[in-house]
């Protein structure tokens, strides 16, 4: 989607004076419902909690103390910390009443009476974690949803002139749903040039994911608004600035001429961009660009190579997990890559997609590390 789609957009939604008034009464009706929902939530689960209790006192062969577990699981589930202690001492008077009652019974031991303090301690610690970070319920995947789904938005590849096909596959290590791998695409207004930027952020898995969401707005906002030849010194100069402690980040840098085929690229510390030629058929790995990690060496220069993709001619970015492992030199993890690919773009029913799959189904790594590799080609 271009920019000047988006803004249209936007304006199709500000317009009409009853859709604003609607949207205005239904914010004012959310402002007042969210404070009751919780307080009826509340009294939900502190209901549920003594009916329990009378349950164990009317029916004591039948439900047995161990069930007020179940609320305090529950509520610490859905209710906000402040509340999740009025449920507790409701547990708790329970517990007490039911004491003199089924002292001598074996299913009431001592043992079930720790048991569910314990399990309340245990849960009222999580409670106040999660409220630290501003989420209340159930929201905190919702959060990590969101968030991920925004990583993955930030590469989805625009809709490119006639004559141009790119696609991507990015895959986390271990099935993680987070990668420190990811991409950052942008097309001009006038669809004339298009960029993508490739980033491994140090660490895999969730740790690294939360440096990528991180890195990526930032990345977003540079990419297109300055030029190709300032992007990466821009992306280093920030980086430098956020001081993390494992604050460095390899990333690879192409900007395309969607006219005139003409392209750059520019790399810091991250494995060299390759060219297909589709009259010999084969790839030429790039070692002109060079330059280092991102956030390591301030005012650092990074030289930028380019060429000219005729029909039929292509470029690979992609990351180390798809060509280094352990025990294996990267020059063959390069050539088993470019192998795969060269036989995937010389077959003629072969599509994009199923190249960068390939690509990443042969990765030296495997599943212990991520990987991502992108494609474009001019037919």
């Amino acid at each position: 989607m271009t920019a000047k789609s988006v803004v249209a957009g936007r304006v199709g939604v500000r317009s009409g004076p009853l859709r604003t008034a609607s949207a205005r009464w239904r914010r004012s009706l959310e402002r007042l419902w969210r404070p009751r929902r919780q307080v009826l939530a509340l009294a939900g689960f502190a209901l549920g909690a003594f009916g329990n209790g009378v349950a164990i006192h009317a029916w004591p062969d039948r439900v047995p103390t161990v069930t007020l577990a179940l609320w305090v699981v529950l509520a610490a589930l859905f209710l906000p910390t402040r509340h999740l202690f009025v449920v507790y001492a409701v547990v708790a008077t329970v517990i007490v009443s039911a004491v003199p009652v089924r002292l001598f019974d074996e299913r009431f031991t001592a043992l079930v009476i720790v048991g569910v303090g314990a399990l309340m301690v245990v849960m009222a610690v999580l409670s106040a974690s999660r409220a630290r970070l501003g989420i209340v319920g159930l929201t905190g995947e919702d959060v990590l949803v969101d968030l991920r789904d925004r990583l993955a938005a930030g590469g989805r590849i625009p809709v490119l002139t006639d004559g141009w096909e790119a696609d991507d596959v990015v895959r986390s290590a271990d099935g993680e749903p987070f990668s420190g791998d990811f991409l950052v695409c942008a097309l001009t207004e006038d669809g004339r040039r298009f960029e993508v930027v490739l980033v491994d952020v140090s660490g895999k898995g969730r740790g690294a994911g939360s440096r990528s969401l991180h890195l990526s707005g930032a990345v977003s906002g540079l990419l297109g608004s300055v030029t190709p030849e300032e992007f990466l010194p821009a992306a280093n100069a920030y980086l430098l600035r956020q001081e993390w402690d494992e604050g460095f980040a390899t990333a690879v840098h192409l900007a395309v001429d969607l006219v005139t085929g003409a392209y750059t690229v520019g790399r810091a510390g991250h494995p060299p961009s390759a060219s297909f030629d589709s009259g010999s058929g084969a790839w030429l790995v790039d070692e002109v660009a060079a330059g280092p990690p991102l956030g390591v060496v301030e005012g650092a220069v990074f030289v930028r190579s380019g060429g000219e993709l005729a029909s039929g001619g292509a470029v690979l970015l992609y990351s180390d997990g798809v060509v280094e492992s352990e025990g294996f030199d990267v020059s063959v993890g390069v050539e088993r890559m470019l192998g795969a690919a060269a036989g995937a773009l010389m077959r003629t029913d072969g599509t994009l997609r199923e190249c960068v799959e390939q690509i990443v189904d042969v990765a030296r790594a495997g599943q212990s590390d991520d990987r991502a590799v992108f494609a474009i080609r001019r037919r």
